[in-house]
């Protein structure tokens, strides 16, 4: 059943003075929402009926000024729209310690430099900024956020965007409707494609787009409109949220592939490093429903630790290896730029003093090179112990240039392979 929105005009009313209603192709009415639906219900509505409900010039309102929806649009806090001229004049807001606010980028769908990981060539972002505040997180080192300054100060209070990360987030409410638009103007057959990113589009390389409700709703909608234009998605979360979109995922077959970023089980370290983030367990357990549903799937083991040993790294690769993964990309952590640092702080803070120190040690190249190093080949070595289980390795660049002669050779090897996962052509 194929539904859309219909609205009839309250007679004793103004002619923006209407009741929202959703009909199905018959024009009978399935759900009525009364006169000012929030975005949360229109939202909600996609998920329970399982269809992409366009928001644009269907005689929606604006909850501030009452002029009509037609253009860009976003919501406050308790998720009454606000058209774009209303929501661009909006102050943050605090929700828990976190400010929120509307996202301006205008930006719908960005070429990106993942294809050298073989994770993507395109990427969507439903937000700039992330509550999971993860300290390695590269981001804020990115001109998606040091480019961006003054906006972020004006949109959100913001005056250091690598420091207060985890405090900031802007959404971007109205991407589904300008993604469709663009849809409709560049199929993806036109796209240019990398051999490694296939033309595959990632959701999210600057935020994760799971993190909450908010985010999860812009997410669904983005990931109907890319699959119902056979564009080949994948997702990369760290949230079980994910789980509300089982039916979406398992209706788009081979053209979704979800995966979770676990670097370890270690709880304890990984709420030090990922301080808002959900539990290890949690992210591992919402893949096993994933695969209990044939939902094809993959595991981030990134970054991993220097206190991580054999033991522990055999240990989180058997349980990858019971989800039974497409791949299993991995990356040691690079001692760059002030997430470092904010690393080595939260060590020390969470008592893990031998990770601090052996984090510090790292500042010197060499010791890090070897450290770097040794995680490839143990994570590479104690996965031939599992029949299940493909690694695809991340050197960086950093790594590569540290290196000369065979070992050099081989990570240039490494960098250049393609992911054994198979994606629509």
């Amino acid at each position: 059943m194929s539904v859309r929105l219909d609205t009839k005009r309250d007679p004793d009313g103004g002619w923006y003075d209407r009741y929202v209603e959703l009909v199905d192709d018959e024009g009978r009415v399935v759900k009525e929402f009364g006169k000012n639906p929030t975005l949360n219900e229109l939202r909600e509505a996609e998920r329970e009926y399982g269809e992409r409900i366009n928001l644009w010039q269907q005689g929606l309102i604006c909850s501030d000024c009452g002029n009509q929806i037609n253009e860009r649009f976003s919501a406050d806090l308790e998720g009454n729209l606000l058209c774009w001229d209303c929501a661009s004049e909006e102050d943050s807001s605090d929700q828990s310690g976190l400010r929120v606010n509307a996202d301006p980028t205008k930006s719908v769908l960005s070429e990106s430099k993942l294809y050298e990981k073989s994770l993507c060539d395109y990427v969507i972002n439903v937000a700039t900024g992330c509550r999971h505040g993860c300290k390695f997180c590269y981001v804020p080192s990115t001109p998606a956020i040091q480019n961006r300054e003054e906006m972020l100060g004006d949109k959100a209070g913001v005056e250091d965007g690598q420091q207060e990360w985890g405090s900031y987030l802007l959404y971007r409410d109205d991407l589904p409707e300008r993604l469709n638009e663009g849809l409709q103007d560049n199929p993806w057959e036109d796209w240019d494609k990398t051999d490694r990113g296939r033309g595959v589009v990632m959701l999210s390389s600057g935020t994760d787009c799971y993190q909450d409700k908010r985010a999860a709703q812009i997410t669904r909608s983005c990931v109907h409109e890319l699959v119902s234009n056979d564009v080949p998605v994948r997702i990369l979360t760290r949230s079980p949220n994910l789980l509300r979109d089982m039916d979406l995922f398992r209706k788009a077959g081979e053209y979704v592939t979800v995966g979770m970023s676990i670097p370890s089980f270690d709880d304890e370290l990984v709420r030090a490093m990922e301080p808002n983030a959900p539990p290890p367990m949690q992210r591992w357990k919402a893949l096993e429903k994933l695969s209990k549903n044939q939902v094809r799937r993959f595991v981030s083991f990134s970054p991993t630790y220097p206190t991580m040993d054999e033991e522990e790294i055999h240990e989180a690769l058997s349980w990858f290896s019971a989800l039974g993964p497409e791949v299993v990309f991995h990356e040691p952590i690079n001692p760059r730029g002030a997430n470092f640092e904010m690393c080595v702080e939260a060590a020390e803070n969470a008592g893990r003093q031998q990770l601090a120190d052996d984090l510090r040690s790292m500042e010197d190249e060499s010791i890090w090179k070897e450290y770097a190093l040794e995680h490839i080949k143990l994570v590479r070595d104690c996965a031939r112990r599992f029949d299940n289980i493909q690694i695809h390795s991340w050197p960086s660049r950093d790594l590569v240039r540290a290196t000369k002669g065979e070992t050099r050779s081989w990570l240039l090897t490494l960098r250049e392979e393609v992911s054994p996962e198979q994606h629509p052509q």
